[in-house]
């Protein structure tokens, strides 16, 4: 395939907002009551900036009674990939309950331009946070979050859960879920736009009818001291952040609803990220196994 569209000659140097992107779609991914016998899911994705193919995704989720697991892959190709190189991979895993998601930890490694970065959570039954980050905040002129902030927050990949399992139950997508990512600490705002109409397109493999969630980002703390242009600004305030859309319906018959489609906007043009593959396989374990890192190419 030929594209048209040219990237810029050099890319910011900081980790793209599409991991943020990619960490929606994996939490997504199968949110909804328990079913009788545990499923697995698979899900493939591609994203294009300004029309050009730049990264690809993987997300696994493992859905038993009462326990979830999400892992999320995600790297650069092509010529971005040689150009950019960048990868990430991600994992949570916690419990669902009558008050909803409790997470229990979640972990983040990649490695950008050859720099490797961490981030590990533990959660506390109190609700406390234990963070384990490099490189630490002093090292990218950052202060770190304050404690009080981080108590009751979700990581990004929970935070989606927490949501998507309360629009289950009647609420939609309207809701406030306060993030904290080992890093930055701030609101997710989701607003339901209402059922819309997904067209047809020889990039993905779903078309039809699916509910429109439009996510915002609130910065409450954590941020860098002196800004650098972020990936998805055009302009502005270094948080001025524009919403991103997301697209959720089922894919199999009467299977869950998953994440078919999402849109943003970047300094480099339009963001889609299109689902292009989606398996199931049952699962019968009592809790869900946690899935080994990969890389994906």
């Amino acid at each position: 395939m030929t594209h048209r569209t040219a990237l810029p000659a050099q890319l910011p140097a900081k980790r793209p907002s599409v991991a943020l992107i990619v960490g929606l779609f994996a939490a997504v991914a199968g949110l909804f009551s328990p079913p009788a016998l545990a499923q697995r899911w698979q899900l493939d994705y591609r994203v294009h900036v300004g029309g050009v193919a730049v990264l690809d995704a993987q997300a696994e989720l493992t859905l038993t009674e009462g326990r979830y697991s999400v892992q999320v892959n995600a790297a650069t190709d092509g010529f971005l990939g040689r150009l950019f190189p960048w990868e990430t991979q991600s994992l949570s895993v916690g419990t669902v309950g009558p008050d909803g998601v409790v997470p229990i930890r979640h972990t983040q490694s990649g490695v950008l331009r050859g720099s490797p970065r961490t981030v590990t959570l533990d959660y506390g039954p109190d609700g406390r946070v234990r963070t384990q980050v490099s490189p630490p905040p002093e090292e990218e002129d950052r202060d770190p979050v304050p404690e009080n902030l981080t108590q009751q927050s979700r990581d990004p990949l929970s935070g989606v859960l927490e949501m998507l399992l309360a629009g289950f139950h009647g609420e939609g997508c309207q809701r406030t879920v306060p993030i904290y990512d080992g890093r930055r600490r701030y609101d997710m705002i989701f607003t339901d736009r209402g059922m819309t109409t997904v067209g047809a397109s020889r990039h993905s493999v779903f078309s039809g009818a699916a509910r429109q969630c439009r996510v915002s980002h609130k910065p409450i703390a954590g941020y860098e001291r002196t800004p650098r242009q972020p990936f998805w600004q055009r302009g502005g305030g270094r948080e001025e952040r524009p919403p991103v859309d997301l697209w959720i319906a089922p894919v199999e018959g009467a299977g869950p609803p998953l994440p078919v489609r999402l849109e943003t906007d970047s300094g480099f043009g339009g963001v889609v990220v299109h689902l292009i593959a989606a398996r199931k396989t049952d699962q019968t374990a009592e809790r869900p196994a946690e899935p080994a890192p990969g890389r994906i190419r």
